[in-house]
């Protein structure tokens, strides 16, 4: 069970485009709106971020409880202390976490488990450390049909339908309370735009696609998946290029 690595030039990537790029601006939106609306954390809960990649999403955990985060990248683990973040911080993989039984309130696991070779044996060990009525939340890629080299690039072995999520944390012992796609808006051009990168691929050595937009048109997609956040607070939404789920321990 090895999860696939993110190379040390993506991470660097992902440093310099998280605190303003619209999908990762939007996301936040959506994190925050699924734990306020779903979560029920108690004052003080301790609060497990898997994949923790630069550590910006701890910070925003850290709005919740005690936040910690766990990673495998010994350079996603430099670039999250430099953050302010050391000794909140650990290195391992999501299928062999350090901790014991029951340890957290909420374990996030953002964008991870389509890195892991054995996705379901990972649920369960996050289900492991999560205590009794813990909630998970995830998010994953969605639809096979989107797959691109960005997804090479990012070491990721599999995209996924919401259905299929949900049977495999089921399998590993979760009751899910909350399922749906996100970045509904975009889904129309970001398969357009996968569609012609794969009839005519760029040259040189496969990296992410972050598409460089203009200011005003990255404000307002960022504004639009803070909407779409908004919305999933009642209401689950049919398509988009993300998966979110919120879960239980059962």
């Amino acid at each position: 069970m090895v999860a696939s690595p993110v190379r040390p030039e993506e991470i660097l990537t992902l440093d310099r485009l998280e605190a303003s790029y619209w999908w990762h601006v939007g996301r936040r939106s959506v994190i925050r709106a699924l734990i306020e609306s779903f979560a029920s954390l108690r004052p003080g809960a301790r609060i497990l971020d898997v994949g923790c990649c630069t550590g910006r999403n701890v910070a925003l955990l850290s709005a919740f409880g005690q936040a910690f985060g766990a990673d495998r990248s010994l350079e996603a683990l430099r670039v999250a202390r430099s953050r302010g973040l050391d000794g909140r911080l650990v290195s391992a993989a999501a299928e062999g976490l350090p901790f014991r039984e029951a340890a957290f309130d909420l374990v996030a696991v953002l964008d991870v488990f389509e890195h892991l070779e054995d996705d379901v044996a990972g649920m369960a060990e996050i289900r492991r450390v999560l205590a009794p009525q813990g909630v998970l939340l995830a998010a994953v890629p969605a639809y096979r049909f989107l797959w691109s080299e960005h997804d090479e690039a990012l070491g990721h072995r599999r995209r996924y339908m919401a259905s299929e999520l949900h049977q495999k944390l089921n399998r590993a012992g979760f009751s899910v309370i909350k399922r749906s796609y996100a970045i509904t808006f975009a889904l129309p051009l970001i398969l357009a735009f996968r569609v012609w990168r794969g009839l005519f691929p760029p040259a040189g050595p496969l990296r992410s696609s972050y598409v460089t937009l203009p200011a005003w048109l990255n404000s307002a997609f960022a504004g639009l998946l803070s909407f779409e956040a908004s919305i999933m607070r009642g209401m689950n939404l049919p398509i988009g290029t993300s998966i979110f789920v919120v879960a239980r321990r059962a």
